[in-house]
């Protein structure tokens, strides 16, 4: 059975299954200093869904800025966004870093399009908060994302409801710890707001009561305490 992410993922191919590679037209779009021939006959080559993160890294850091145009960027993007779900991808904090899609004017395009990157965004934001195995890194660079595309409401809800123990403990480092990710005055309120909720609190109490490690279970104490008490939290 599929699951949610997968169908997203489905829904971002077929939607920009309309754009075409047309090889020389990408050759004359891309910088002939900056792009190799071999660059691109890499990613010519290979049916869409089997390029690496590595064969996709030079197009989708270069995208249309030196790298072919808008229209060969949203052929790509569908294998670019699906790469992100995995661990340790570049992707994750590549694609805030190098804001193809506000470059491209990503909220002009068609509404299908607009809706199909939406959708997914917030499913992979729902899968990722929701999977026991996920890692720190994950959860950091799908927030960079959240928060650079204004998802901050749906994804504290989600937050909220995830029951995995990672989704916790990444809650309580960061609050010992400071978290990975910037936050604007209105961002930092309403996450500290909600940090500070009865609800949160209830998840690290839980997780409390759960640990037989001591030194964990002090952590968290301390942590509660700050959040409790409404100290100042770190984001950086």
């Amino acid at each position: 059975m599929k699951t949610r992410l997968d169908k997203a993922i489905d829904n971002l191919y077929n939607v920009f299954s309309k754009y075409h590679l047309d090889v020389i037209k990408l050759r004359d779009h891309s910088c002939p200093c900056c792009v190799t021939d071999e660059e691109i006959r890499e990613i010519v080559m290979k049916p869409l869904k089997q390029l690496s993160e590595n064969e996709l890294g030079h197009f989708s850091r270069s995208a249309i800025s030196t790298f072919g145009t808008i229209e060969d960027y949203k052929h790509f993007l569908p294998r670019i966004l699906e790469l992100m779900q995995y661990p340790k991808s570049d992707f994750l904090f590549d694609f805030t870093y190098f804001e193809k899609l506000n470059y491209s004017e990503w909220e002009t395009w068609p509404i299908e399009e607009q809706n199909a990157i939406e959708d997914y965004f917030t499913v992979l934001w729902y899968s990722i908060i929701n999977d026991k195995n996920t890692t720190d890194y994950q959860i950091d660079g799908v927030l960079d994302i959240i928060l650079k595309y204004g998802y901050l409401d749906m994804a504290l809800s989600e937050w909220s409801k995830s029951e995995t123990l990672k989704s916790t403990l990444f809650i309580v480092e960061g609050v010992l710890n400071g978290f990975n990710f910037k936050l604007s005055d209105k961002k930092y309120n309403k996450v500290s707001e909600w940090l500070s909720s009865e609800i949160v609190l209830s998840k690290v109490e839980d997780i409390f009561f759960k640990t037989e490690n001591a030194a964990l279970a002090n952590r968290i104490v301390i942590a509660h305490t700050i959040l409790e008490n409404k100290y100042t939290i770190t984001f950086s």
